[in-house]
C-alpha cells in the first residue's frame, strides 16, 4: 500500500505561475489534489470527462456552474458531474485549500 507525504510533493501549475498549485496522488481508479489557491485566484471555465468532489478545507469559493453561481465555504462539499463545464473563484480574503477527489483518474494530472 502506497503512502506519501504531501510536503515532499512538487505542485502541479495547470493554470501557469499564478494559478492554483496542485499536489496529485492518485491509484488505480481514484485521484486526490490537494488544491491550494491564493486570494482572487481562478480557475477559467472547463470541463473534464472524469467526475469531482471537493472538500473545502479553508477558504470561501464560488462555483459557476450551468450558469448559477454558488459559494461552498470551510468545511462543505461539492460533486460536480463529469463533462460539466465549471469554474471557480476564491471570494473570501484569504487564501483557500481544497481536497479533490476524481474518478477515474485524470491522466493530464499524473506527474
Amino acid at each position: 500500500m502506497p503512502y506519501f507525504n504531501p510536503e515532499a510533493r512538487t505542485a502541479l501549475m495547470p493554470f501557469g505561475p499564478e494559478g492554483p498549485s496542485l499536489k496529485t496522488f492518485w491509484g488505480e481508479n481514484i485521484m486526490i489534489s490537494l488544491v491550494e489557491m491564493g486570494p482572487g485566484d481562478v480557475v477559467p471555465p472547463h470541463h473534464h470527462p472524469e467526475e469531482q468532489a471537493g472538500y473545502v478545507v479553508e477558504g470561501e469559493l464560488e462555483f459557476t456552474m450551468d450558469g448559477e453561481t454558488r459559494k461552498v465555504a470551510q468545511g462543505e462539499i461539492f460533486f460536480i458531474p463529469g463533462g460539466k463545464e465549471h469554474a471557480v473563484r476564491v471570494s473570501g480574503e484569504g487564501p483557500a485549500k481544497v481536497v479533490d477527489i476524481f474518478s477515474p483518474v485524470r491522466e493530464d494530472y499524473q506527474y
